[in-house]
């Protein structure tokens, strides 16, 4: 899936990202997602975070995992095995690009996580009532 972002390229034309398609997600994919928000204690038990920076957290690991190519300079995050997707992501984009971005991958990730789908219906001799 390609998204088109707000920013331009020195010619003028549009920068975009390429994130991968759903049926190409492994579980693995999620699983780095889920590792990236983590809350901590300190020392003394206390602890401390911030909703906003654990949401950005996560979108940043599925970026991570889910860009597959773009049109700013350098590698995507997946290839710069040294910096953290944030990093790379922050240091690529205008503010206004990873909202969008932001905007468009949220649903997906919602999708593989299992949100939109509905409860399995169960099949056989316990789905059904006694007597039926």
């Amino acid at each position: 899936m390609r998204v088109t972002l707000p920013s331009k390229q020195a010619d003028g034309t549009e920068n975009w990202v390429d994130v991968k398609e759903a049926d190409d997600f492994l579980a693995a994919d999620l699983f780095a997602m889920h590792r990236a928000v983590r809350i901590t204690n300190d020392p003394t038990g206390k602890t401390s975070y911030s909703p906003a920076e654990m949401a950005d957290d996560r979108v940043n690991a599925f970026l991570g995992a889910a860009i597959t190519a773009w049109s700013f300079p350098g590698p995507i995050p997946a290839q710069a095995n040294v910096a953290a997707a944030d990093v790379i992501i922050g240091r690529a984009m205008k503010a206004r690009d990873w909202a969008v971005l932001r905007n468009k991958v949220v649903p997906l990730m919602d999708e593989l996580e299992g949100a939109e789908s509905e409860a399995p219906k169960e099949t056989g001799p316990s789905a059904s009532s006694p007597g039926s």
